[in-house]
């Protein structure tokens, strides 16, 4: 059986994704999803992955300044695209600690723009600790050393009195979906 691989915890967006491909795609209906930490450690495998399946968005902007073009194109003879579409990502929250004043955010790097237009527009300077899934930043956050955060809305239950959502945001994503040669 085939196993499509992508980011982890459970409550990223490319579990959502690749759940709702799994149950929505009649081909791809038998696959087990293997959850990673990253992208990164996807990509650093795949020798060990062929014949499997690669769900990856085309925002992944890894931890060393890569990007899914740089991987695409590193990985062209590793990697056959099988699918793309776009889908709505969950909805995200910038949040604030309103007890918490240093300027210290965390985010997965890939909504560091929206962190950035938010910084711009309320003149402040943020110093930015990124985590690599959005879940990791609500954790992260919630450990209360941080005054902002962008995270995925499904961490939003675990919020208390004391954080202010004052954004929310839902773009849409391009996924792309190799077959690991």
């Amino acid at each position: 059986m085939a196993i499509l691989h992508t980011l982890g915890p459970a409550e990223t967006d490319a579990n959502l994704v690749a759940n709702h491909l799994k149950d929505e795609d009649p081909h791809y209906q038998n696959v087990t999803i293997q959850l990673h930490p990253d992208f990164a450690s996807i990509y650093a495998q795949l020798t060990q992955y062929r014949g499997d399946y690669f769900l990856v968005p085309v925002g992944y902007q890894g931890p060393a300044g890569d990007s899914w073009t740089s991987q695409h194109y590193a990985h062209w003879q590793e990697l056959t695209i099988q699918k793309t579409w776009a889908a709505p990502t969950m909805e995200m929250l910038l949040v604030e600690n309103t007890e918490q004043k240093n300027g210290k955010a965390v985010s997965h790097k890939t909504t560091t723009a929206l962190l950035q237009d938010f910084a711009k527009q309320e003149q402040r300077s943020l110093t930015i600790d990124y985590v690599p899934a959005k879940p990791l930043a609500a954790d992260a956050f919630l450990k209360g050393l941080h005054q902002y955060a962008i995270f995925s809305q499904n961490a939003e239950q675990k919020l208390q009195a004391k954080h202010q959502i004052i954004a929310r945001f839902q773009p849409e994503m391009i996924w792309c979906l190799y077959q690991i040669k």
